[in-house]
């Protein structure tokens, strides 16, 4: 998803430095469109991988801000498909959209604030100084209304102590988020007992093959989904599933 053509739709200036610092990498994101069997509403599902690297704030700001765009066209185009079962949608938010990744981002950083916002002004620390063509001229914004699926705590804290646990970096960098117009979070999740927690180094190891920790529970309109890591269901440490309060 992040391609030259989406440069050009951004309007970007044609340097050298963009296309080095944000084009020249391997970070790819897909999206699709699900409809209810029963239903029939619609329901968009996306997935990415953000850049890692911590000194590259502002490759990670606009290849999310390549992603949002992108999946605010794609909603468009959704939404004005017609057929004699799903429900007439008026625009691109009005579709439930849940967003799965890595982003590589902590809750302070510049990418959660333009998620969780909508947008992030054009002087942002995390563009360090860069030029991103209107990205930097007038700021980032997006339409949809979104939400972290594990922000449930006082004053909208994540819940989860961290989603990569390794030797090195403790902390939550990957996120689901969802649309708050039309999902609600259900359940989630708990993490794992801080008594195993304190007997690893980290994070893959024989009960978590993965550095990488975010399954969680949805209900949108009643109907649970689970989206888990394929490899939840091979877990031996307990954990249970935490009710939300209202």
């Amino acid at each position: 998803m992040f391609t030259q053509s989406a440069l050009k739709r951004e309007d970007f200036k044609k340097t050298e430095d963009v296309f080095n610092r944000v084009m020249n990498r391997d970070n790819i994101a897909v999206a699709c469109l699900l409809r209810h069997k029963t239903d029939n509403y619609r329901l968009i599902v996306a997935n990415a991988h953000v850049h890692w690297d911590p000194a590259f704030s502002d490759v990670k700001l606009v290849q999310v801000a390549m992603l949002m765009e992108e999946l605010d066209d794609l909603a468009t185009k959704w939404a004005k498909r017609k057929d004699d079962k799903s429900p007439p949608y008026s625009d691109s938010t009005k579709i439930p959209l849940v967003i799965c990744g890595d982003f590589n981002s902590i809750p302070d950083s510049g990418v959660y604030e333009y998620m969780s916002k909508g947008t992030i002004t054009s002087t942002h620390a995390d563009f360090q100084s860069h030029r991103y063509g209107k990205f930097t001229e007038i700021g980032m914004s997006h339409p949809f209304s979104l939400r972290s699926a594990y922000a449930q705590g006082p004053g909208g804290k994540e819940l989860l102590p961290f989603t990569n646990y390794t030797p090195g970096f403790q902390g939550v960098i990957d996120y689901i988020w969802y649309t708050t117009s039309a999902l609600t979070v259900e359940a989630v999740m708990e993490e794992p007992e801080a008594a195993y927690i304190e007997n690893v180094v980290g994070f893959p190891d024989p009960h978590f093959p993965s550095e990488y920790f975010s399954p969680s529970f949805f209900a949108p309109n009643a109907v649970i989904l689970l989206f888990r890591q394929n490899y939840a269901s091979k877990i031996r440490p307990r954990r249970t599933k935490r009710k939300l309060r209202r």
